[in-house]
């Protein structure tokens, strides 16, 4: 850290518009300060941006008052610096002429080890698709189930046009076991689930992503270990897919959670889902 009097630097070009954060550091462009806000701290560390060549920039006079200036009409003579000798540096903006924004309101975010977090929207679109093969593959599996639907279908179809013709009411709507008796529609559920939990569980297991994840390039890590190249454990694939896909699979009442759980990542630190945190994961963007 530098040994200047904190406040000694100069401002940051719109004082008042420049918020809390890390600038270009007017004393050794080299590093970055820290602005509280309204003056300059102690606080230096080294310079994400590139470093450019002090005759590249303009040079700013002081506008501190000297020593033993007149303000009258007539002009003073300016006497020696401030006790210390400490001559106030102009302060260098960047090359383009902005203002520059505190680094921490545009970094990303990142796991413990530095990288970066997948964002909400691809966390969103992947489970989309996935949700999408699950169900369709649970679908191709039920087909000798669902296909006992045709029957109480066809002979409802053909009493609604026979009521048509007479002039009669219309038959009562189906309901549900008029379709499927309660044994199929447990037995269509148990297929569901146990598609749904050997795909994740495998894809994450072996893969550490599902076929929509990678597509979207996420992968599956252990929390704060971002750069993790070991396979996930079975205890680990099966708790995260048990907390995500059940909900979803098994019950119309368990999708409020499953709902809180899709978006609890918008107010979590770490990104992480209600799954996320009861497998000590975290979902990373790799490309």
């Amino acid at each position: 850290m530098s040994d200047i009097p904190i406040g000694s630097p100069p401002v940051p070009p719109g004082r008042h518009a420049a918020p809390q954060g890390w600038y270009p550091d007017p004393v050794d462009q080299r590093r970055e300060r820290y602005w509280d806000g309204w003056s300059w701290s102690r606080n230096t560390r080294e310079s994400s941006q590139p470093y450019f060549p002090q005759d590249q920039f303009p040079q700013f006079p002081s506008h501190r008052p000297q020593h033993g200036q007149q303000h009258g009409h007539g002009g003073g003579q300016q006497g020696p610096d401030r006790p210390g000798g400490f001559q106030q540096p102009p302060y260098r903006p960047y090359p383009s002429g902005r203002e520059p924004q505190a680094s921490h309101q545009t970094a990303p975010a990142v796991t413990a080890d530095g990288v970066p977090i997948a964002g909400w929207g691809w966390r969103f679109l992947a489970g989309i698709l996935d949700l999408i093969v699950v169900f369709v593959v649970a679908d191709i599996v039920s087909i000798p189930i669902l296909i006992r639907m045709l029957q109480p279908l066809r002979e409802y179809f053909d009493a609604v046009v026979e009521a048509a013709q007479r002039g009669t009411g219309t038959p009562p709507t189906l309901n549900p076991t008029d379709l499927l008796s309660s044994g199929d529609q447990i037995l269509v559920t148990v297929i569901t689930l146990v598609v749904g939990l050997g795909y994740f569980s495998l894809f994450w297991r072996f893969k550490a992503a599902t076929l929509a994840q990678l597509l979207c390039g996420l992968k599956i890590v252990p929390v704060d270990d971002g750069h993790n190249d070991q396979l996930l454990s079975w205890q680990v694939v099966v708790v995260r897919a048990l907390t995500w896909w059940v909900p979803i699979a098994v019950s119309n009442v368990l999708l409020i959670f499953a709902a809180i759980n899709v978006l609890f990542p918008l107010s979590n630190v770490k990104r992480q889902a209600i799954h996320d945190l009861a497998a000590r994961t975290q979902v990373v963007k790799i490309k």
